[in-house]
């Protein structure tokens, strides 16, 4: 319960979703690049300073104890309720809606608290010096809320018997419940830990003033302290993530929640062996997650989707145990060394050859966009296949550009699924090739594959035209062989933002 407390400070922050469109397995190499896509579907994190009623709590606080209540309302039994202690810099949960945890909230709050409490240690003695009612203490109240794409939304288009389209999607509320728990919820494979954690540590740091909001304003990223600041986040988030997930993994979901759209190249795992060790200091943690350590050696070109093409996204009704695909993979990579260096040389020349196309595809359209357009236009109505036929392309070279685009993706299909035979794995299965090749069929439709490690659970397509897209879906729609439903979710260039709170009105009733 919380008092009506309207002058107290509310900070929301919003991280997106990401997709690998290439660069699966090699990402984890930092001698290889991932080209990496964030999405208009966002995680948010609200923090609020609020008072509140401790009355009926058993907990016993400290005079240094600061209470904080975690809500995550999508989901069933999903609060949480912690103290922390501004003296020791612990952490303690001493409540939940089943007793049950969160380990990836816990170990941020632990964390970015911690680091606040350091960096700027009047940040939370001032919080506790608010002046609140009798039988109430001042606190913080977190709300986690995500865009319906990050979770599978079959159930509840099923109870309402609406199809699986585009346009029963749009019919849903915003942030839906799931009428699941967070650990029986069916996600759709957008990185959602990732983009909670990057939003959460964004919005405590810049409730306690670590870092100014116009810091992660979008107009401002560019500036010598917006650069810093989103590599602090960057940093924090990255450790964050780490230890809640056990290993220090290629980090680019974490990286495209901070930096949206971009090529990525990883950072050294050495920088968080200090922290991450078992017996570790504060000293060390303040140590790894400076912008000032030059072991974060990750490298971010940022990227764009070329104009007038449009990411399309489907969840495919049936799971891949993605760590056991990798453990796999890099097992015959460790057994065939020779054979696996010449293959991940292949793939990572058509995988930047992907990016090198956008790159020429969005020269085209600054240097001639009349001839741009009149290429897009003529090939958003013809299947691929016929994109040579009409040798107009050797005159046009955004044409040309667009037929190199799908036989460099088909070239990256074929090493993908060459891997996937080499070692066992279905990078590629024959049901998402069949799909996939279906989709290529389709008029104005330059892009398919499977999106980061492979399986079965999810496509992505690039397509040149709102109509292509609607085709698209119709192939998904009538499929038989696997259950193939729509996202909402389209490609965005930014990362994570501080948002303005009382533009989002539903999210502030949610806090009441």
């Amino acid at each position: 319960m919380t008092c009506a407390a309207t002058d107290f400070k509310i900070t929301l922050a919003s991280a997106p979703g990401k997709v690998l469109v290439v660069g699966g397995y090699l990402v984890l190499d930092r001698n290889y690049t991932g080209l990496v896509v964030g999405t208009n579907a966002c995680l948010y994190s609200t923090v609020q300073t609020t008072a509140l009623d401790l009355s009926n709590s058993d907990y016993a606080f400290g005079a240094a104890d600061v209470p904080i209540t975690v809500i995550s309302p999508q989901f069933e039994s999903a609060w949480w309720k912690y103290a922390f202690d501004t003296k020791a810099n612990t952490l303690t949960q001493y409540d939940s809606a089943d007793q049950g945890s969160n380990g990836f909230v816990q170990i941020v709050l632990q964390t970015t608290l911690a680091l606040v409490n350091t960096r700027s240690p009047d940040a939370l003695c001032t919080l506790l010096a608010n002046p609140v009612p009798a039988q109430h203490r001042v606190g913080l109240k977190i709300l986690l809320t995500a865009d319906n794409d990050f979770y599978s939304q079959r159930e509840a288009l099923a109870k309402v018997g609406a199809t699986l389209t585009s346009q029963s999607l749009e019919q849903l509320p915003a942030m839906a419940k799931t009428g699941k728990t967070l650990g029986n919820v069916h996600k759709t494979g957008l990185g959602s830990s990732a983009a909670m954690v990057t939003s959460l540590v964004a919005s405590i740091l810049v409730h306690f003033g670590v870092l100014s909001k116009h810091d992660l304003c979008e107009n401002n990223k560019q500036s010598c302290t917006a650069t810093k600041g989103m590599q602090l986040v960057h940093n924090i988030a990255q450790y964050a993530h780490c230890l809640a997930q056990g290993k220090v993994g290629s980090g680019f979901d974490v990286s495209a929640a901070v930096y949206g759209s971009h090529v990525y190249r990883r950072f050294s795992p050495t920088v968080l062996e200090a922290a991450m060790s078992e017996n570790s200091s504060i000293a060390e943690l303040v140590q790894a997650t400076s912008p000032e350590n030059n072991g974060w050696n990750s490298e971010v070109a940022p990227v764009v989707i070329p104009p007038r093409l449009t990411l399309r996204l489907a969840d495919v009704d049936t799971g891949s145990n993605t760590p056991s695909m990798v453990k796999k993979v890099l097992l015959w990579q460790k057994s065939n060394p020779e054979q696996a260096a010449l293959l991940w040389a292949s793939l990572d020349a058509a995988n930047n050859y992907i990016g090198q196309v956008w790159s020429s595809l969005v020269e085209a359209s600054c240097s001639n966009n009349t001839e741009y357009n009149s290429a897009i236009d003529w090939c958003s109505v013809r299947p691929s296949s016929e994109w040579k036929s009409d040798m107009d392309a050797v005159g046009n070279p955004t044409r040309a550009l667009l037929v190199n685009l799908v036989d460099g993706i088909l070239r990256v299909r074929q090493l993908q699924r060459e891997l996937g035979e080499n070692a066992g794995v279905p990078i590629e299965p024959p049901k998402q090739t069949r799909l996939l090749d279906a989709c290529m069929t389709v008029p104005g439709v330059c892009m398919a594959a499977v999106p980061g490690a492979g399986g079965y659970d999810a496509i992505f397509c690039i397509v040149l035209s709102q109509e292509s897209g609607n085709a698209v879906e119709r192939v998904w729609s009538e499929w038989t062989e696997m259950s193939v439903g729509p996202l909402l979710a389209k490609q965005a260039s930014s990362g994570v933002s501080v948002l303005d709170s009382k533009l989002y009105s539903s999210l502030m009733a949610m806090l009441e």
